[in-house]
């Protein structure tokens, strides 16, 4: 049981690491085809799709944040709330 237990647990950093490097790579590699379709055609779609499956496994591994838009959003909305808190609204 404990030879079990310590397996599972030297094993899931990896499998956590591959359910992340798959996320991006799928998500890159669907932005990819959708912006080089969009600019070349296919050929720039076949292109598009490798290259956003690469970056999108860099990204995933890396845990870079796919939207940062979205946090410049949170970011100023925060910083609305805090000056309204200031400003006694």
């Amino acid at each position: 049981m404990r030879k079990i237990l310590i397996a599972t647990l030297a094993l899931a950093p990896i499998a956590f690491a591959g359910a992340a490097q798959a996320q991006g790579t799928v998500r890159g590699a669907q932005r990819g085809v959708e912006d080089g379709s969009a600019a070349a055609g296919p050929v720039g779609g076949v292109v598009g799709g490798a290259v956003g499956a690469a970056t999108g496994t860099v990204g995933g591994v890396l845990g870079t944040d796919p939207d940062p838009a979205r946090r410049a959003r949170e970011n100023r909305r925060e910083e609305r709330i805090e000056r309204q808190e200031r400003l006694g609204r």
